[in-house]
């Protein structure tokens, strides 16, 4: 015969169901009164934790609340930068798009003399490529 074993999930990683089980303590505490198994103020104090729970859950659901809040503005923020899903650099009304006009214009206006673009705040990197001619690939093997 094989040994008994016994696991009491407390849900700690899935915040619904854990406040859902304290509330559900608390329920059930209040529901058997004074022949409540958690009655023992020297055990735990049922009153303090209720509180605390209140407190807890009124705290997460603003959280929540102001989380989609936040992401509703990120989403507007987003594609006004020109950097939401589907936006490309020729989406036209966007920043992204606007930059990329102005650093061009720069471009133009400061041929020659590239450097120029960086007290605009570019980051303009010049660089030599090498004249030559193909390379030749080499098979190994």
């Amino acid at each position: 015969m094989g040994r008994v074993t016994i696991r009491v999930p407390l849900y700690k990683a899935y915040p619904e169901k854990f406040i859902e089980l304290m509330k559900r303590v608390v329920e059930k505490h209040e529901e058997l009164g004074p022949s409540s198994p958690l009655n023992d103020p020297s055990f735990i104090d049922m009153a303090a934790f209720k509180i605390k729970l209140e407190q807890a859950d009124a705290l997460r659901t603003e959280s929540e609340a102001l989380r989609a809040e936040a992401e509703e503005k990120m989403a507007l923020a987003r594609k006004l930068l020109g950097t939401s899903v589907g936006q490309t650099i020729n989406t036209e009304g966007t920043l992204f798009h606007l930059i990329d006009i102005i650093k061009r214009l720069l471009l133009t206006k400061y041929r020659g003399e590239e450097e120029s673009l960086s007290p605009f705040g570019f980051n303009v990197v010049i660089g030599k490529a090498k004249n030559g001619g193909r390379t030749k690939k080499v098979k190994v093997g």
